[in-house]
Protein backbone atom coordinates (compact mmCIF):
# COMPACT_ATOMS: atom_id res chain seq x y z
CA UNK A 1 0.00 0.00 0.00
CA UNK A 2 1.22 3.70 -0.79
CA UNK A 3 1.07 5.99 1.91
CA UNK A 4 -0.34 9.42 0.98
CA UNK A 5 1.93 12.72 1.84
CA UNK A 6 -0.08 15.06 3.29
CA UNK A 7 0.51 18.16 1.49
CA UNK A 8 -1.08 21.84 1.57
CA UNK A 9 -0.47 25.45 0.36
CA UNK A 10 2.86 27.29 1.14
CA UNK A 11 2.91 30.42 3.01
CA UNK A 12 4.73 33.27 0.85
CA UNK A 13 7.73 34.99 2.01
CA UNK A 14 7.05 39.14 0.67
CA UNK A 15 10.19 40.79 -0.30
CA UNK A 16 8.63 43.92 -1.84
CA UNK A 17 9.29 47.39 0.05
CA UNK A 18 6.72 47.06 3.33
CA UNK A 19 3.77 49.68 2.09
CA UNK A 20 3.35 47.59 -1.36
CA UNK A 21 3.94 44.31 0.95
CA UNK A 22 1.07 44.86 3.19
CA UNK A 23 -1.33 45.14 0.49
CA UNK A 24 -0.03 41.25 -1.33
CA UNK A 25 0.04 40.07 2.79
CA UNK A 26 -3.65 41.41 2.65
CA UNK A 27 -4.60 39.20 -0.27
CA UNK A 28 -2.19 36.34 0.48
CA UNK A 29 -4.89 36.30 3.95
CA UNK A 30 -8.17 36.57 2.11
CA UNK A 31 -7.17 33.32 0.47
CA UNK A 32 -6.58 31.43 3.87
CA UNK A 33 -2.76 31.69 2.88
CA UNK A 34 0.12 32.81 5.81
CA UNK A 35 2.20 35.53 4.39
CA UNK A 36 5.96 37.13 6.35
CA UNK A 37 7.06 40.67 5.26
CA UNK A 38 10.74 40.82 4.44
CA UNK A 39 11.21 43.93 2.50
CA UNK A 40 14.54 43.74 0.99
CA UNK A 41 14.47 47.22 -0.45
CA UNK A 42 13.33 50.24 1.47
CA UNK A 43 11.97 53.15 -0.47
CA UNK A 44 12.47 56.83 0.58
CA UNK A 45 11.59 59.77 -0.89
CA UNK A 46 13.68 62.59 -2.74
CA UNK A 47 13.38 65.93 -2.06
CA UNK A 48 12.06 67.62 -5.15
CA UNK A 49 10.55 71.36 -5.94
CA UNK A 50 7.44 72.46 -6.94
CA UNK A 51 9.21 74.18 -9.93
CA UNK A 52 11.11 71.21 -10.82
CA UNK A 53 8.39 68.56 -11.24
CA UNK A 54 6.00 71.09 -13.58
CA UNK A 55 9.24 71.97 -15.91
CA UNK A 56 8.99 68.02 -16.53
CA UNK A 57 6.09 67.00 -16.22
CA UNK A 58 3.53 70.13 -17.86
CA UNK A 59 5.19 70.38 -21.48
CA UNK A 60 4.95 66.09 -21.55
CA UNK A 61 3.18 64.44 -24.45
CA UNK A 62 3.52 61.53 -22.80
CA UNK A 63 4.02 60.23 -18.49
CA UNK A 64 5.60 57.06 -18.79
CA UNK A 65 5.89 55.56 -14.73
CA UNK A 66 8.14 53.31 -13.76
CA UNK A 67 7.06 51.42 -11.41
CA UNK A 68 4.25 51.25 -8.52
CA UNK A 69 6.78 53.05 -6.33
CA UNK A 70 7.06 55.66 -9.52
CA UNK A 71 3.23 56.09 -8.84
CA UNK A 72 3.13 56.39 -4.88
CA UNK A 73 6.24 58.88 -4.97
CA UNK A 74 5.33 60.36 -7.86
CA UNK A 75 1.78 60.83 -8.91
CA UNK A 76 1.56 63.63 -6.23
CA UNK A 77 3.28 65.52 -8.09
CA UNK A 78 1.75 65.34 -11.35
CA UNK A 79 -1.33 66.76 -8.91
CA UNK A 80 0.43 69.73 -8.20
CA UNK A 81 1.89 70.33 -11.52
CA UNK A 82 -1.44 70.65 -12.79
CA UNK A 83 -2.76 71.55 -15.85
CA UNK A 84 -0.76 68.49 -16.92
CA UNK A 85 -1.92 67.64 -20.71
CA UNK A 86 0.45 64.67 -20.98
CA UNK A 87 -1.05 60.70 -21.74
CA UNK A 88 0.02 58.23 -19.23
CA UNK A 89 1.66 54.99 -19.73
CA UNK A 90 3.25 52.29 -17.66
CA UNK A 91 5.97 49.77 -17.97
CA UNK A 92 3.73 46.70 -17.51
CA UNK A 93 0.14 46.09 -15.80
CA UNK A 94 1.21 45.86 -12.37
CA UNK A 95 2.35 49.43 -12.36
CA UNK A 96 -0.64 50.84 -14.71
CA UNK A 97 -3.27 49.19 -12.60
CA UNK A 98 -1.92 51.22 -9.27
CA UNK A 99 -1.64 54.28 -11.91
CA UNK A 100 -5.36 54.04 -13.18
CA UNK A 101 -6.63 53.73 -9.46
CA UNK A 102 -4.85 56.85 -8.46
CA UNK A 103 -5.27 58.25 -11.09
CA UNK A 104 -8.79 57.58 -12.40
CA UNK A 105 -7.32 58.00 -16.15
CA UNK A 106 -6.84 55.75 -18.87
CA UNK A 107 -2.94 53.93 -18.79
CA UNK A 108 -1.42 52.74 -21.52
CA UNK A 109 0.66 49.53 -21.00
CA UNK A 110 1.48 46.41 -22.88
CA UNK A 111 -0.30 43.46 -22.38
CA UNK A 112 2.21 41.24 -23.50
CA UNK A 113 5.64 41.72 -21.42
CA UNK A 114 6.24 44.08 -18.24
CA UNK A 115 9.42 46.27 -19.16
CA UNK A 116 10.55 49.31 -21.31
CA UNK A 117 11.26 47.14 -24.15
CA UNK A 118 7.24 45.89 -24.45
CA UNK A 119 6.57 49.02 -23.72
CA UNK A 120 8.41 50.60 -26.95
CA UNK A 121 7.21 47.90 -29.04
CA UNK A 122 3.47 48.84 -28.70
CA UNK A 123 2.64 51.40 -31.97
CA UNK A 124 1.66 54.75 -30.09
CA UNK A 125 5.91 54.95 -29.44
CA UNK A 126 6.61 53.86 -32.98
CA UNK A 127 6.83 57.68 -34.48
CA UNK A 128 7.47 59.88 -31.84
CA UNK A 129 9.71 62.58 -33.13
CA UNK A 130 9.32 66.14 -31.22
CA UNK A 131 7.15 64.52 -28.98
CA UNK A 132 8.14 65.74 -24.84
CA UNK A 133 8.43 62.37 -22.88
CA UNK A 134 8.67 62.76 -18.96
CA UNK A 135 9.38 59.76 -17.04
CA UNK A 136 9.28 59.18 -14.05
CA UNK A 137 11.51 56.64 -11.70
CA UNK A 138 13.94 56.00 -8.55
CA UNK A 139 17.25 57.57 -8.22
CA UNK A 140 19.79 55.36 -10.92
CA UNK A 141 18.18 52.42 -12.81
CA UNK A 142 18.82 51.34 -16.63
CA UNK A 143 19.00 54.18 -19.24
CA UNK A 144 17.97 52.19 -22.25
CA UNK A 145 14.39 53.57 -22.37
CA UNK A 146 15.52 57.20 -22.36
CA UNK A 147 18.11 56.52 -24.60
CA UNK A 148 15.63 54.58 -27.17
CA UNK A 149 13.27 57.39 -27.07
CA UNK A 150 15.79 59.68 -27.75
CA UNK A 151 17.22 57.72 -30.97
CA UNK A 152 13.46 57.99 -32.20
CA UNK A 153 13.45 61.69 -31.83
CA UNK A 154 11.93 62.19 -28.68
CA UNK A 155 13.16 64.84 -25.96
CA UNK A 156 13.21 63.24 -22.66
CA UNK A 157 13.45 64.02 -19.46
CA UNK A 158 13.29 62.22 -15.49
CA UNK A 159 11.33 62.70 -12.53
CA UNK A 160 13.42 61.00 -10.11
CA UNK A 161 11.22 61.32 -6.77
CA UNK A 162 12.70 58.49 -4.68
CA UNK A 163 15.67 56.26 -3.63
CA UNK A 164 16.34 52.42 -2.92
CA UNK A 165 18.13 51.77 0.31
CA UNK A 166 18.98 48.60 1.96
CA UNK A 167 16.73 48.01 5.05
CA UNK A 168 17.38 46.37 8.44
CA UNK A 169 14.34 43.90 8.39
CA UNK A 170 14.02 41.39 11.07
CA UNK A 171 15.61 37.88 10.36
CA UNK A 172 13.22 36.19 12.22
CA UNK A 173 10.41 36.67 9.99
CA UNK A 174 13.07 35.27 7.62
CA UNK A 175 13.82 32.16 9.56
CA UNK A 176 10.42 31.51 10.84
CA UNK A 177 8.92 31.52 6.76
CA UNK A 178 12.31 29.53 5.44
CA UNK A 179 11.20 26.89 8.58
CA UNK A 180 7.64 26.69 7.60
CA UNK A 181 8.74 25.87 3.75
CA UNK A 182 7.49 29.38 2.71
CA UNK A 183 7.30 30.20 -0.82
CA UNK A 184 9.47 33.58 -1.64
CA UNK A 185 7.96 36.70 -3.52
CA UNK A 186 10.33 38.75 -5.84
CA UNK A 187 9.65 41.49 -8.30
CA UNK A 188 13.05 43.11 -8.92
CA UNK A 189 17.01 42.21 -9.49
CA UNK A 190 17.91 44.23 -6.94
CA UNK A 191 15.60 42.79 -4.54
CA UNK A 192 16.60 39.39 -5.21
CA UNK A 193 20.42 40.94 -4.68
CA UNK A 194 19.70 42.68 -1.28
CA UNK A 195 17.28 39.23 -0.06
CA UNK A 196 21.00 37.29 -0.61
CA UNK A 197 22.96 39.81 1.28
CA UNK A 198 20.67 39.74 4.14
CA UNK A 199 20.01 36.39 4.36
CA UNK A 200 23.81 35.61 4.82
CA UNK A 201 25.44 32.46 3.48
CA UNK A 202 24.20 30.25 6.25
CA UNK A 203 20.70 30.72 4.72
CA UNK A 204 21.64 30.33 1.15
CA UNK A 205 21.56 26.58 1.04
CA UNK A 206 17.91 26.57 1.98
CA UNK A 207 16.88 29.31 0.12
CA UNK A 208 18.22 27.26 -2.77
CA UNK A 209 15.54 24.59 -2.22
CA UNK A 210 12.42 26.97 -2.29
CA UNK A 211 10.08 28.11 -4.51
CA UNK A 212 10.59 31.62 -5.97
CA UNK A 213 7.63 33.59 -7.76
CA UNK A 214 9.56 36.25 -9.91
CA UNK A 215 8.06 38.39 -12.32
CA UNK A 216 10.30 38.47 -15.17
CA UNK A 217 12.07 36.37 -16.93
CA UNK A 218 15.63 38.61 -15.86
CA UNK A 219 14.83 38.10 -12.79
CA UNK A 220 14.42 33.97 -12.99
CA UNK A 221 17.89 33.74 -14.59
CA UNK A 222 18.78 35.65 -11.94
CA UNK A 223 17.62 33.35 -9.43
CA UNK A 224 19.06 30.53 -11.22
CA UNK A 225 22.43 32.27 -11.55
CA UNK A 226 22.39 31.91 -6.99
CA UNK A 227 21.64 28.22 -7.76
CA UNK A 228 17.81 28.55 -7.01
CA UNK A 229 16.02 25.39 -9.13
CA UNK A 230 12.64 25.87 -8.62
CA UNK A 231 11.91 29.37 -9.89
CA UNK A 232 8.69 30.07 -11.83
CA UNK A 233 7.71 33.45 -13.41
CA UNK A 234 3.48 34.38 -13.33
CA UNK A 235 2.18 36.64 -15.61
CA UNK A 236 2.21 40.48 -14.85
CA UNK A 237 -0.11 41.77 -11.99
CA UNK A 238 -0.94 40.88 -8.42
CA UNK A 239 -3.83 39.02 -8.93
CA UNK A 240 -1.61 36.66 -11.41
CA UNK A 241 0.80 36.29 -9.07
CA UNK A 242 -2.02 35.32 -5.80
CA UNK A 243 -3.03 32.82 -8.46
CA UNK A 244 0.05 30.99 -9.38
CA UNK A 245 0.36 31.23 -5.85
CA UNK A 246 -2.46 29.20 -5.14
CA UNK A 247 -1.34 26.13 -7.51
CA UNK A 248 1.90 25.23 -5.26
CA UNK A 249 1.84 22.86 -2.21
CA UNK A 250 4.54 21.45 -0.06
CA UNK A 251 4.63 18.81 2.63
CA UNK A 252 3.11 19.51 5.75
CA UNK A 253 5.64 19.54 8.54
CA UNK A 254 6.49 16.45 10.69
Amino acid sequence: MVSRVPLRRPGLLITRPRVLGEELAARIAQEGGQAWLFPTLEIRPLPLRAEQAKAVLQPADWIIFISANAVSFGWPWVIQSAPVRGRLAAVGQATAERLEKQSRLPVLYPTQGADSEALLSMPEFAAIAGQTMAIVRGRGGREWLKSTLESRGAHVNYLECYERCLPNPDLGDLDDALAQGAAISVQSAEALKNLWTLAGETRHGVLQQRDFLVSHPKIAAAAQSLGCSRVHVTEPGEAALVAYWKTLTTLLPS
